[in-house]
Formats: structure tokens, C-alpha cells, sequence
């Protein structure tokens, strides 16, 4: 359990450090999103994370919608303040850990837009 804490904390900091400048604004096309697997950070300018959440196909995840994105305009938030901080899963953490690592940071940070139900990949 001691080592998957320490990889949910590398994963967060990770997340958390890229500099907002570097995540992923967020347009129409989704081109810029990823389609591999992520545990992703939707994150505001200055308010800092919103949501954390995992997926099996990042860009599938947005395609549709995402409920984030929409309580950030409800929020009426700037679009050019919201972006997407992306940490890449390999196939193995995906079918192992991504649950996991996903409610240890969710637990740790408590982000506002994350609700407590069953998560859909």
C-alpha cells in the first residue's frame, strides 16, 4: 500500500506541476488531447485542480462531453482558463492501478468537481 501511495503522490505532483502554460487548452476539435490512456487533471488558471479522473481513451473521455467542463462554464470560468494536465498510463497501470491511484489522489486533494459515485471509464 506504501508503494502505491508514493506512486499516487508522484503521479499528483506531476499533474500539478506542469506549468498551466503547458496543459492542454481545450477547443472543439480535441486534437490536442491524447487518445492513449491517462489519469488527467482538469485544471483552472489560479483556482487550481478541479477535477481528477481517469480514463482508457483520453480523447474518447472529452469527445462527449465532460461534466467538468461543463460545471467550469456554469462557473463561468474563462475557457482560456481551463486546461488539461494529461500523465499517461501504460497498459498494465491501466488494468491494475488506475482505479486505485485515481481515489488515493482524489481522497488527498478533494477536488471541487469530483462527485462521490462509481467512475466510468
Amino acid at each position: 500500500m506504501e508503494r502505491l501511495n508514493d506512486q499516487a503522490k508522484a503521479v499528483l505532483e506531476t499533474l500539478v506541476s506542469i506549468p498551466f502554460e503547458d496543459c492542454m487548452l481545450l477547443s472543439k476539435d480535441l486534437r490536442s488531447i491524447t487518445v492513449k490512456a491517462s489519469l488527467y487533471a482538469v485544471r483552472h488558471r489560479t483556482q487550481g485542480l478541479l477535477y481528477i479522473g481517469k480514463t482508457r481513451y483520453t480523447r474518447e473521455r472529452f469527445r462527449d462531453g465532460h461534466k467538468a467542463l461543463m460545471w467550469a462554464w456554469l462557473d463561468l470560468y474563462s475557457p482560456n482558463d481551463v486546461a488539461l494536465a494529461i500523465y499517461p498510463l501504460d497498459f498494465v497501470e491501466v488494468k491494475t492501478l488506475s482505479s486505485q491511484l485515481e481515489a488515493i489522489i482524489i481522497a488527498a486533494t478533494q477536488p471541487p468537481y469530483n462527485v462521490r459515485y462509481p467512475a466510468r471509464d
